[in-house]
């Protein structure tokens, strides 16, 4: 005769719950991450390879980009007075002419400022459908 028990019970600790909740975070993280890093705009790459793995920080799970211009990018701007010289560089570089930059430097962006290219609200939403989709691993 095959001998086989149930438990009804199960000791799951506050411990057991925060790690399941950590390595639920961090698969999230990683999910993230690869979206922004397939997402974000490329010209030299210098913003994409600012990107920062996810970390701990405390209680709470991060990634991001350092580049000095990772928010207007994301989010756009106001119209304001970009300097030129930068943007008759990219210009050169994507068209072979700067003209374009001449363009963007002396009418579009202080006129309408600059487009939103989003490379972390996309990976934010993929992240929380995953979130939704996944409960703890316990």
């Amino acid at each position: 005769m095959l001998g086989a028990s149930v438990e009804r019970t199960q000791e799951i600790s506050p411990d057991d719950v925060m790690q399941a909740h950590r390595e639920r975070l961090e698969q999230a993280g990683e999910l993230g991450f690869a979206i922004s890093q397939n997402e974000v705009p490329v010209d030299r790459g210098t913003l994409k390879q600012s990107g920062f793995p996810p970390e701990f920080r405390e209680d709470d799970l991060v990634f991001g980009y350092t580049a000095d211009y990772a928010e207007p990018m994301e989010e756009g701007t106001d119209p304001f007075q970009p300097p030129i010289q930068p943007l008759l560089e990219w210009s050169q570089r994507v068209s072979g002419d700067t003209g374009l930059g001449y363009y963007v430097a002396t009418q579009k962006i202080p006129e309408e400022g600059i487009d939103a290219q989003p490379y972390l609200a996309p990976a934010a939403e993929r992240m929380q459908t995953w979130l939704d989709n996944n409960g703890l691993d316990l």
